[in-house]
């Protein structure tokens, strides 16, 4: 089977009536979550409940509402990842990124020490973080989020508040 491309695609839209279009939009927003999701975002200025709803499952995977938490990093950047697809606005994502950070860190204060591989995830979600607040010139709305979860890191091994502090020196910058 012949895999379509972005050149057939623009062809079809140009073909396409207005009516059509409709149509097809209305198929894809019914079909796929997605892209309900997306539109969701894109039609309203106030995104906090569908952030929140990402910010619940990421929780979920560290403090669920019984036992205790898998902290799988492969499952809480699937979360990212699936927020991204959907996200409208830069600053949900850094937002999101900053929360599973921040829900990282408070797992180590309640569980004690874990591995490597973990923290080397949270620094790449407070690393990529960083990025995107440089990117956007949104230093001063996340500046002191950034602080608090580096402050929190104070203590922990593996290199953790190093790999924070460099991430918010090289992006964020000195005051």
């Amino acid at each position: 089977m012949k895999k379509s491309t972005k050149k057939e695609l623009t062809k079809y839209l140009k073909q396409a009536t207005k009516a059509e279009l409709e149509k097809e939009i209305k198929k894809l927003y019914d079909k796929f979550k997605d892209v309900k999701k997306y539109y969701e975002i894109e039609f309203t200025n106030d995104t906090t409940e569908i952030v929140n709803e990402y910010k619940a499952t990421l929780r979920k995977e560290y403090f669920p509402s019984r036992g205790f938490g898998k902290a799988r990093n492969n499952a809480s950047r699937k979360v990212i990842t699936d927020f991204k697809k959907i996200a409208v606005f830069q600053k949900d994502v850094i937002e999101l990124l900053l929360y599973r950070a921040e829900v990282m860190l408070e797992f180590t204060n309640a569980y004690g020490d874990i591995d490597e591989a973990f923290y080397n995830s949270l620094t790449r979600s407070f690393d990529e973080a960083c990025k995107l607040i440089g990117k956007e010139q949104l230093e001063n709305d996340f500046r002191i989020y950034c602080k608090e979860l580096m402050d929190q890191a104070y203590n922990f091994g593996w290199g953790c508040y190093d790999a924070m502090n460099y991430s918010y020196q090289q992006y964020i910058g000195f005051e």
